[in-house]
């Protein structure tokens, strides 16, 4: 097509000449710093009304009913300029922390957006005011189903009908305010039981007015029963499945609805997973710092994930805690800067490789291309707590 070849646009947009390759090329082989955070995820309590089946609280054995300490969240709020976002959610309901829209509050007040993750059995009146004075920049509520039967089993104690008719309000409230926020997404977990009622609950999520669908995947099993009931992995997604996601897709795009779903094919070669530990970190309910929410499950010490059908001990991690020392403490402190530099070394790698490949003429050189990336991500693999975890796979 006006004499260039499909095959060469391909290896121009993965390899071209683009301001930002060029910045690379003159770069390659100096390491840059650490980035700077940007995201916190706070887990404000640990109490919740739901005993979700998916969900390692319900397994639980103790520290179900713990709140986020509001001192402790003061001297916290300190580290918030620095952050782009702060997410209230954990593993409990959020709204049920008397204080949830006070710590939202002094979020706000530092300069940083606010967003929480909920259930959305306690979007009342007051909840939906709340939470559009703010105003919150980002509201989720968790979808487990289009239909009642599907979601009400899963997310045990709560009713998909009534739960809709939160949503729709809260969605009604912020436009009657004329209100461009909180944008407001539904976060719809795909599982064999939930993934052909995908279709439905776009149609539902456009009919209701919410800003977007999420399609994340089952992606933290913690029994055998709940691995069976993902879709992923790394052979070929069943046909039945991809059918539905498809459709979903082609209902979202009539609409002109945002829909996002996750990949259901694994890969051993992601850079780095989506929750970007070397940027966004997790705060457990007493304050314990650790990369993500799956490496501090509940402070136990006797958690475990499935991966792939095998059970996976999973100790937490953490890195310090706010409770003794200061965030700009743990996050500069040397343990958990090792921990990210293996990110970094592993990014920094891949981007050598990309940054020193930009004429690649036909697919043997294309071959040989993608060898140099698998030898500079093996050469560089993801810190050892991460392996076993479907999200470093893409999930």
């Amino acid at each position: 097509m006006q004499g260039e070849s499909g095959l060469k646009r391909i290896f121009k947009r993965l390899l071209g000449n683009s301001p930002e390759k060029k910045t690379q090329r003159k770069k390659r082989g100096q390491a840059a710093p650490l980035p700077a955070p940007a995201i916190a995820q706070v887990e404000v309590t640990t109490r919740c009304n739901f005993k979700c089946t998916m969900c390692p609280r319900t397994y639980s054995s103790g520290e179900k009913n713990l709140d986020f300490s509001w001192d402790l969240f003061e001297r916290f709020s300190a580290f918030f300029s620095k952050l782009r976002l702060v997410h209230l959610q954990g593993w409990g309901e959020p709204l049920l922390h008397p204080r949830i829209f006070d710590m939202a509050a002094l979020v706000r007040q530092k300069n940083a957006q606010v967003a929480f993750t909920t259930n959305g059995s306690l979007l009342d009146e007051r909840a939906i005011a709340e939470i559009l004075h703010l105003p919150m920049q980002h509201v989720t509520v968790s979808i487990a189903g289009a239909e009642a039967s599907v979601h009400d089993a899963i997310r045990v104690g709560s009713d998909l009908d009534a739960l809709m008719g939160r949503v729709s309000n809260l969605v009604a409230a912020r436009k009657r305010k004329g209100l461009k926020e909180p944008v407001v997404h539904l976060s719809y977990m795909v599982t064999r039981a939930s993934v052909s009622g995908l279709p439905e609950m776009v149609r539902k999520a456009c009919e209701i007015g919410v800003d977007r669908l999420v399609a994340p995947n089952l992606d933290c099993p913690v029994t055998q029963a709940e691995d069976d009931l993902r879709i992923f992995g790394f052979e070929k997604p069943d046909k039945a499945h991809q059918n539905a996601i498809e459709e979903a897709q082609i209902v979202a795009n009539k609409r002109k609805f945002r829909l996002n779903v996750y990949p259901l094919t694994l890969s051993d070669d992601v850079i780095i997973c989506e929750l970007n530990p070397l940027e966004q970190f997790f705060v457990n309910v007493h304050g314990d710092v650790a990369p993500c929410a799956y490496a501090s499950v509940m402070g136990r010490s006797d958690y475990c994930r499935y991966f792939l059908g095998e059970k996976v001990p999973t100790s937490p991690l953490v890195f310090g805690s706010l409770a003794e020392e200061s965030m700009d403490s743990v996050w500069y402190g040397e343990q958990y800067r090792r921990f990210r530099r293996q990110y970094h070394n592993r990014m920094h790698a891949y981007r050598n490789v990309a940054a020193g490949r930009t004429d690649i003429r036909n697919m043997f050189e294309l071959d040989a291309y993608f060898r140099e990336i698998d030898k500079a991500l093996s050469e560089n693999p993801v810190p050892g707590f991460c392996l076993k975890c479907y999200k470093a796979c893409g999930a």
